[in-house]
């Protein structure tokens, strides 16, 4: 057995943006796999869909794209679209308009082989505001001014989160955070992020709200993250997919709050 690494990039609104999360997989070295990822989101698209394959542990670079595919992404209240082509492996909607409470359903041909996928796109709950903390050094934490989200949760359980966070305009690719809301459910929540900024920095923070089984997908992540990843830790369980045909990966749906705060 040998494994194999998955590059999971986080679709981000305007445009692709890969944030590159690894994830180990347990493949026989002739397994080859097609990898897919894609999000539709409530903001301006196009939206994007890479397809990719698995490769080898000591395989260097990106995955190669697969192209040549036919990709249609069709919602629940009869509307859809065939994506374009963009080069390596990448597909662009053309006219696809994401919206709070449909169903998207993904759909990929590749070589005569049919994968497919489903997500809801719930609604995101607004973000409050941005604050920040000023920490001074311990052995515990670095000095310096601490962010923190608020926005309050809807009342019902099932609510999941995931962020992304710009520092003066640069995607930190280190702070992939995940969170449902089983323990402040219908509360106003204050989510802590552990890192801090200088004064005077720009953050940008996107909140993205996405259904359970994206949920479970981006926890695998963020605990692959969170691990040390040493050589000779265990392989971590693989990450769940919603992707149909024996592909990994997943085609997700979410709705965004974006706020931006000066550190102060």
């Amino acid at each position: 057995m040998k494994k194999i690494f998955l590059y999971v990039a986080a679709m981000l609104t305007l445009g692709f943006t890969s944030c590159e999360e690894v994830i180990d997989y347990e493949l026989r070295t002739s397994d080859t796999k097609l990898v897919v990822e894609g999000l539709v989101t409530d903001q301006p698209g196009p939206y994007t869909v890479r397809l990719s394959t698995t490769k080898g542990y000591l395989d260097e670079g990106r995955p190669p794209g697969v192209n040549g595919a036919l990709v249609i992404i069709t919602d629940n209240h009869g509307n859809a679209d065939t994506l374009i082509t963009a080069g390596d492996g990448l597909y662009q909607t053309t006219k696809l308009q994401g919206t709070p409470g449909y169903t998207y359903y993904f759909k990929a041909v590749v070589a005569g082989k049919e994968y497919t996928a489903q997500s809801y796109m719930p609604t995101v709950s607004p973000i409050d505001s941005l604050t920040f903390e000023f920490k001074k050094k311990t052995h515990m934490q670095d000095e310096g001014y601490y962010p923190v989200l608020h926005f309050q949760d809807p009342a019902g359980k099932g609510n999941y989160y995931r962020w992304n966070v710009y520092i003066n305009g640069e995607l930190d690719p280190d702070e992939l955070t995940v969170l449902s809301d089983d323990i402040y459910d219908g509360n106003y929540g204050h989510a802590d992020m552990f890192f801090p900024v200088q004064k005077g920095d720009v953050l940008r923070v996107e909140l993205y709200g996405m259904d359970k089984p994206a949920y479970k997908f981006w926890y695998a992540l963020q605990e692959q993250q969170n691990s040390s990843g040493g050589p000779f830790e265990s392989t971590p369980a693989n990450a769940p997919t919603n992707i149909s045909g024996g592909a990994i990966g997943f085609f997700g749906a979410s709705s965004v709050s974006v706020i931006e705060a000066v550190a102060e």
